[in-house]
């Protein structure tokens, strides 16, 4: 007869914890990190003796005899997935290798699986709720080690798309298995979620959400798989409580993200939101989460047309910030485009390399450029526009080849080491990409077309960076609105303040507030140029 004294034991005490329905009790006892301590290791010991590999079923069998408060239901519905739940845990303990992260991952993948499904109890569930988190947190770390260890799973593909595409990567599925568990929170209908002190109610699951959201959103990111946290946003904003009634820490770590992710989708306005509340949410003494913060708030705010003060780049979180934006911001203002060209390249820019670590430079490189080129039209105005006269009721005008002409001088590159060309455009005559002819002169196949700088104005004007129109028949740029104030002032309007007067009271879809919610993230996630604004 099999000797397993240690593991009825505890299972008794599994027993007593749900009859009591003691959440915290749970994830105290069902301790998962390595080392175990005498009791745990007594029972791994029972475990290899009595039901060692190919034996799950039997020991599936154990642990419903000796889970009666499990398998018959504490409210009379059985909670059957929690039995399966306690024999994977059994089946982990026994089998675990730390030495080995690819098998403990699969492991302990199962694990979760298990236990996020015994969470799914309408009732017995939530007790389970604070083992389901404390695990999110060791699978994350785990996930995230093997995403910074890429030789380990160089082969290693969890599953492959059902339409054949690329395959689901093991650090990808850790983040959707604990979006499991994320959704079974979020789908609680036992309470609104709110206690009456308007804190999160801690018998009820969506207590937890932001806890899993946030792990969820910590591995996509490092993982570099963004796109899964949509549906994540998308689910919060319409089933979650409001944000603010959860610890302010859930509230900066899910702000950051969501920061991050309009960011990342070129929504640099509901970005600048979410980080600067995630900013001011966050303590003065917790400089290095200031200062994760900061960099990514300062892009935003760059694109947008508004730069960093004197006063930003004293605070002890920006120390060192000024030298990797400082130039940036005067090439944008000066309308110099070899500097900024310069200093976007990772070849020659002295802080594109750290840029680029921070995921910023290509927006900064792309967005910006545009930033570069209104400043340069409004220079080209200062020296060679006609300023009008109202008198005469005769607007002030900018001849469009005078802008031409500024650009096709700057914008043209120096010579490469080399030059790539894409294979698959067959044909293509190499000399025709080098930046300089064989004489030496700006290659003319890589400077812009009239057509094209008029299409640049037309593009600024569309989007209120310029304030005016093009005659297409004499060439020229008329600025409207010089009556009320100089021709620079009205046709060049302060970039912020166009901003602000655009997008002034949107929501930022997935920042769940009192009273807000809808049917998604909205239409337009990336809108066209939004964060290429020009600086007055």
């Amino acid at each position: 007869m099999a000797s397993t004294p240690t593991l009825e034991q505890f299972l008794r005490e599994l027993g007593n914890i749900i009859r009591a329905g003691d959440g915290e009790q749970m994830r105290n006892y069902m301790i998962i990190e390595p080392p175990y301590n005498d009791l745990y290791q007594k029972m791994i010991n029972e475990v290899r003796q009595n039901y060692p590999k190919e034996q799950e079923g039997a020991l599936d069998d154990f642990c419903r005899d000796n889970l009666p408060e499990a398998r018959d239901g504490i409210d009379g519905v059985s909670w059957t997935a929690f039995i399966y739940f306690i024999a994977q845990y059994f089946t982990f303990i026994r089998d675990v290798n730390v030495d080995n992260l690819l098998d403990t991952y699969n492991l302990f993948s199962e694990v979760m699986q298990k236990i996020s499904s015994a969470l799914g109890h309408s009732t017995l569930g939530i007790i389970l709720l604070p083992t389901v988190i404390e695990y999110s947190k060791v699978f994350a770390k785990l996930a995230i080690g093997l995403d910074k260890q890429p030789e380990l799973i160089a082969n290693a593909v969890a599953t492959t798309s059902d339409e054949g595409g690329e395959g689901e990567t093991l650090p990808e599925r850790a983040g959707n298995i604990i979006r499991s568990a994320f959704t079974t929170c979020l789908n609680d209908r036992n309470s609104s979620g709110i206690a009456p002190d308007n804190t999160p109610d801690s018998r009820n699951k969506k207590s937890g959400i932001y806890k899993l959201a946030n792990l969820c959103l910590k591995i996509f990111f490092q993982c570099r798989k963004i796109r899964n946290c949509e549906q994540i946003f998308t689910n919060i904003y319409n089933q979650s409580p409001p944000l603010s009634i959860y610890p302010k820490a859930q509230q900066v770590t899910y702000l950051y993200y969501l920061g991050r992710f309009q960011f990342a989708n070129s929504h640099f306005w509901r970005a600048q939101l979410a980080l600067q509340h995630a900013l001011d949410l966050t303590p003065a003494n917790f400089i290095s989460q200031r200062r994760l913060i900061l960099i990514y708030l300062l892009t935003s705010n760059l694109l947008l047309g508004r730069f960093p003060s004197a006063a930003l780049y004293s605070l002890p979180e920006a120390r060192g910030l000024r030298q990797h934006f400082g130039p940036l911001c005067r090439a944008i203002a000066r309308g110099d485009i070899p500097a900024f060209q310069q200093l976007t390249s990772l070849e020659t820019g002295p802080s594109a390399g750290w840029l680029y670590s921070h995921k910023v430079l290509l927006e900064i490189r792309y967005r910006g450029f545009v930033l570069v080129q209104r400043s340069l039209t409004r220079l080209v105005f200062l020296v060679a526009g006609d300023p009008g006269d109202p008198e005469a009721r005769k607007a002030p005008t900018l001849d469009i080849s005078a802008v031409h002409t500024a650009l096709r001088y700057l914008e043209h590159r120096p010579p490469q080491a080399a030059v790539y060309v894409d294979p698959d455009f067959e044909g293509m005559d190499p000399a025709e990409l080098n930046y300089l002819d064989e004489d030496g002169e700006p290659n003319p196949l890589l400077l812009p077309t009239f057509a094209e700088s008029e299409a640049l104005i037309a593009s600024m004007i569309d989007q209120n960076l310029i304030n005016g129109f093009i005659s297409h028949r004499q060439g020229r740029l008329a600025i409207q609105g010089a009556k009320r104030k100089a021709a620079v002032a009205a046709g060049w309007p302060k970039v912020w303040e166009v901003i602000v007067a655009k997008f002034a009271g949107e929501e930022v879809p997935g920042w769940k507030k009192d009273g807000a919610g809808g049917t998604g993230m909205g239409g337009g996630m990336v809108v066209n140029l939004s964060g290429v604004r020009g600086v007055s």
